[in-house]
């Protein structure tokens, strides 16, 4: 733990070091999540209600996702540069001369500093649209975090295991991008989509417990409680999963000579 922190560390003394990089870095990425929401809020201005939900349950489950994709980008942003870094470039031959877990390293190297911005975006939107929402006792908001990190762990575990196939294909990792486009589904009601896409989101990439499913905790309605419930066991599951295969790719790794 004491390398990861300090690997942590120099991550952060990096991004520092250069701080108008960093505030350049981070108002682009708000300019680019705010596009989303400026879309969202022009089609509920003209559209009020779409299906069973008001404008501010959307708003709310939009900013609920858009959380834990910053996180996911904080905590697990080394996983979009993995395979083409680490894998190809050489650099994880590096990690394993090192007495500390080579995932940790590859994840405590490239923090996403700068995805803090981010989260405080979506934040900022969730603490906007929940005074609209009516039918949520106040007790409901405390497992907020829980959720917010269970929905994390569920995309940081699916990133893991994409990641690990190519321990073993030495491929630049485009699978791990896919994952990244198809997360943009976890921010909308999954009843909006046809019953192929809402199994795919629940069952075969379960990308719907990373967004919707524990935002519906909080949208004043007890429809999906159960798949909300289940967000924490499916996080550690897919995690579990994700790591399972990593260290299975790499007890097979076979270095590039790089």
């Amino acid at each position: 733990m004491s390398i990861f922190l300090v690997l942590g560390q120099q991550r952060l003394k990096a991004a520092l070091a250069y701080r108008g990089d960093l505030v350049a870095s981070a108002l682009s990425n708000v300019l680019i999540v705010s596009t989303g929401l400026v879309f969202l809020l022009a089609l509920m201005d003209k559209v009020p209600r779409m299906g069973a939900w008001s404008r501010e349950q959307m708003v709310f489950a939009w900013g609920f996702a858009e959380c834990a994709i910053g996180l996911l980008y904080l905590l697990f942003g080394g996983l979009f540069v993995a395979n083409h870094r680490y894998i190809l470039g050489g650099e994880l031959d590096r990690t394993l001369l090192r007495p500390a877990n080579p995932l940790g390293q590859l994840l405590a190297e490239n923090l996403g500093i700068d995805d803090i911005s981010v989260i405080l975006v979506g934040l900022g939107v969730m603490g906007w649209a929940a005074p609209g929402i009516e039918g949520v006792p106040h007790w409901r908001w405390l497992p907020l975090p829980v959720f917010l990190m269970a929905a994390t762990l569920t995309l940081g575990g699916l990133l893991i295991g994409f990641v690990s196939v190519g321990l073993r294909l030495h491929h630049r990792g485009t699978a791990v991008g896919l994952v990244s486009h198809l997360a943009i589904f976890n921010r909308y009601p999954i009843d909006l989509f046809g019953a192929p896409l809402r199994w795919l989101l629940t069952f075969g990439l379960p990308l719907a417990f990373a967004g919707f499913y524990p935002a519906s905790f909080f949208l004043g309605t007890d429809a999906w409680l159960p798949y909300a419930l289940a967000t924490p066991l499916v996080a550690l599951g897919t995690l579990s999963l994700g790591y399972a295969a990593w260290s299975h790719g790499l007890r097979s790794w076979s270095s590039t000579g790089t």
